[in-house]
């Protein structure tokens, strides 16, 4: 029996705008474009393990025993040399999202594993991982594995030729928010002088004459402020179809100057991959259709289940469900919402990093500087701690200009020394300032609070300018 409720939500004149919402978000819309997202995701993972493994997982979790939490989270377990198993199972999960076996429990893995690396040490945060850790727990609850897997071809019966919408434009909506933001975030003074670019362009190349033309001041201005259009302006290109192929063009482009300039390990190509979401979502099928009838029925063969058998879409569906909907919004205005926190206390948060992370604040600041630890014991005794004598190289370079870390490191040595007080002076400076001390050298570090809602006090404003040629 239809309720009253249910015939308001689903008539067709019904125009308030959660039912549209309802009801649109379950038409079907192919599932080719978010099937190869799904293939591209679980490569990508696998790459990020060939990176980070032969050289950069020791380095950062074996050969020191300090890690640097993200404020409270100090919950987190070391594995030790258990990491390397940690990256064998993101690898094998990875693998298997690729080829679409084991879907779910595989995308579970990647997600526990990889959040689970994410959070060992904010010295090496960077924004890919955060990207893949939201994009990993979204997968959970999408259907990606219907088409074009292995547990579609051994079970016919959960094949599917489309996906509800909501589907495709959840993962469009994640890709779309480190673009969007990424532009916000370069709405700053010094951004807008072409600093830290400027200073960076300078140093990555000494071969003529790319040196030179990098190092051109009409280049650096046209580098930052193309930047900053982009960012702000792509994902409207995507959206909007006349404009759409020269939008991906440009992008990749974009990213494939990054990959030259930078390197920036699999955030390129991961995100040149999802970029692919915002074409028409049977793309893959009509490139298909221009490949070779011999290739494309071997890939059948091996791997694919033809779209002709697969089930048709559930047409008894009429709306999305409410607990299913109210989560998406609550996971779209928390990513909206979450990057502009740092608006909200008071300093520049390229200096004093509260609001840095997790706001797609990429390659913003450049900072250069020293600290040393003055402990004294509970006895009296005065002794002087250089943090290279205890910390991973990276670890210790990024130490100064991090007040968050410079507290934690002085809550670990004040353990060290039975409860002793822990004093930092440093000299840092920001995207090529006159250096000047970050943090108030008469505060007891491993006394203040761990985590703080607003401006800490004990972190010192920013006062040097931005010096100009």
């Amino acid at each position: 029996m239809t309720t009253t409720s249910e015939r308001l939500d689903t008539g067709a004149g019904n125009t308030r705008p959660w039912a549209r919402f309802r009801r649109a978000a379950v038409q079907p819309v192919n599932s080719a474009s978010v099937a190869v997202y799904r293939i591209a995701f679980g490569i990508a993972m696998m790459v990020n393990v060939t990176l980070y493994v032969p050289v950069l997982v020791r380095q950062y979790y074996v050969d020191t025993d300090v890690h640097f939490p993200y404020g409270p989270i100090e919950f987190v377990p070391s594995p030790g040399l258990g990491i390397y198993l940690v990256y064998l199972g993101v690898f094998v999960a990875g693998a298997l999202v690729a080829v679409g076996r084991w879907y779910r429990p595989a995308i579970l893995t990647v997600f526990v594993l990889a959040t689970w690396i994410f959070l060992l040490d904010s010295t090496y945060y960077q924004n890919h991982e955060y990207l893949v850790s939201a994009l990993a727990f979204l997968m959970l609850f999408l259907p990606l594995d219907a088409r074009w897997s292995l547990d579609a071809r051994r079970h016919p019966e959960r094949a599917s030729g489309t996906v509800p919408a909501w589907v495709l434009w959840l993962l469009r909506f994640q890709i779309a928010i480190p673009y969007f933001y990424g532009g916000i975030a370069k709405l700053n003074s010094d951004w807008l002088q072409g600093e830290p670019l400027r200073r960076w362009l300078a140093n990555r190349t000494e071969i003529e004459p790319i040196a030179t033309i990098l190092t051109n001041e009409a280049v650096v201005w046209f580098m930052a402020y193309g930047a900053l259009v982009l960012d702000l302006g792509i994902v409207f290109a995507l959206l909007y179809k006349p404009t759409r192929m020269v939008g991906f063009v440009v992008i990749t482009i974009f990213h494939l100057m990054n990959v030259w300039l930078w390197g920036l390990f699999i955030f390129p190509w991961l995100m040149i991959a999802a970029t692919t979401l915002f074409f028409e979502p049977d793309w893959p099928e009509r490139v298909g259709r221009r490949l070779p009838a011999r290739l494309m029925a071997r890939g059948r063969e091996m791997l694919l289940v033809d779209p002709a058998a697969a089930r048709p879409p559930d047409r008894a569906v009429r709306r999305i469900p409410n607990a299913l909907a109210a989560f998406l919004l609550v996971w779209c205005a928390l990513q909206v919402v979450l990057p502009f926190r740092h608006y909200a206390i008071d300093g520049n948060p390229s200096w004093t990093e509260q609001g840095h992370r997790f706001a797609w604040h990429m390659k913003l600041r450049d900072k250069q500087g020293t600290a040393t630890f003055v402990v004294t014991t509970p006895d009296g005794t005065v002794e002087r701690i250089d943090p290279w004598d205890h910390l991973a190289p990276k670890q210790a370079a990024r130490l100064p200009g991090h007040p968050d870390r410079l507290a934690h490191f002085a809550r670990v040595l004040s353990d060290r020394y039975g409860g002793a007080e822990v004093r930092a002076e440093t000299s840092v400076s920001l995207n090529g300032r006159a250096p000047q001390p970050i943090v108030d050298p008469t505060v007891d570090l491993s006394e203040v609070p761990r985590f703080e809602f607003g401006r800490a006090p004990w972190i010192l404003d920013l006062e040097q300018p931005l010096p100009r040629d």
